[in-house]
């Protein structure tokens, strides 16, 4: 029977705290008694023996009485006051520790945060390093989830993608090219594109020499000074690809397309397979190291190669990357 018990534990509160108020209460209601009887009995009695008239004795216990009333009204206020003060200490050290409370909970919370990306991280390599090409685009879409969420991880996670890249994906000049990139490369190639730049580190890189990109799909791609010297993109879709102070010597870029292209400060030298038609539709200045064999045509061109602005790249948003599969 619940409600019965309910019932005799509430009765037992109420009387407990009852008890508790009578504790704590009934010494000033007695101490008020007793301020009120003093201050009526202690100056009648100090005015009884005096040989002087009613009236005068009258004026001089009210004197009394008020100068009395004035000593305990002080006392009280010290009485108060020290009581305040405890109050207050009491305050302080509840808020003390509840603030130690509230800090080891963040570190708890913190370390544990910390677990979890570190076994996320663990899940998703796993996966990538799965047979089955499917579980292998989970892993790689899970790094780039956990990339966007740790700027702590961001580079790591980049520079694991990047060498997996160069590992499957490996070139030298001679050898055939594959057709185009397999499914997995182009994900990851499509992530190192897309990633949040910001979170790069200020020294990092993405470091793709010698690899075979040929056919790559990378228009609108965030590839700002990466190493990208003695790869093959040929045939590659570099539209308005952002390759800023980019490595490119040696690379090879037959049929690639440039349209719109940021190539300023890349260092083109040495360059196979790139033509004027292709560099006029890129940007370029001053700054770009142009290979021998279109420096002086470039040179005597009425003006620089100039492409058309772009509009920036389309930021990627996190909704965009749903995959309930490899997910928390």
């Amino acid at each position: 029977m619940p409600a019965p018990e309910t019932v005799t534990e509430t009765e037992e509160s109420s009387t407990a705290r009852a008890s508790r108020f009578g504790r704590h209460w009934w010494p000033y209601l007695i101490g008020g008694w007793a301020f009120l009887i003093l201050l009526y009995l202690v100056p009648h009695a100090l005015t009884a023996n005096l040989q002087i008239s009613p009236a005068a004795r009258l004026t001089l216990e009210t004197q009394i009485r008020d100068s009395w009333a004035k000593i305990l009204w002080a006392a009280i206020t010290l009485m108060g006051a020290a009581l305040i003060w405890r109050y207050l200490q009491k305050i302080a050290k509840v808020v003390e520790n509840s603030s130690k409370t509230l800090a080891a909970a963040e570190r708890t919370a913190f370390f544990a945060a910390q677990a979890g990306e570190t076994e996320r991280y663990a899940r998703a390599m796993g996966l990538l390093g799965d047979d089955k090409i499917e579980v292998r685009l989970g892993g790689i879409y899970a790094l780039e989830r956990l990339a966007r969420e740790s700027s702590r991880d961001h580079g790591p996670i980049m520079e694991v993608l990047s060498a997996y890249i160069r590992e499957h994906a490996a070139w030298q000049e001679g050898e055939t090219a594959p057709a185009r990139p397999r499914a997995d490369m182009q994900a990851i190639l499509t992530v190192l594109g897309r990633r949040h730049a910001a979170f790069d580190p200020s020294e990092g890189h993405i470091d793709l020499h010698g690899t075979a990109l040929s056919r790559a799909y990378l228009p609108w791609a965030h590839l700002e000074r990466a190493f990208l010297y003695e790869a093959n993109l040929d045939g590659a879709m570099l539209q308005n690809a952002n390759l800023r102070g980019a490595w490119l010597w040696k690379t090879s870029f037959n049929e690639a397309i440039l349209e719109g292209a940021r190539l300023e400060g890349a260092d083109l030298t040495g360059a196979a397979n790139l033509t004027a038609a292709q560099l006029r539709g890129a940007h370029i200045d001053a700054t770009t190291k142009l290979p021998d064999h279109l420096r002086g045509e470039m040179e005597a061109s009425p003006k620089m190669p100039k492409g058309k602005p772009k509009p920036a790249a389309p930021v990627i948003e996190d909704e965009d990357l749903k995959l309930p599969s490899v997910r928390q």
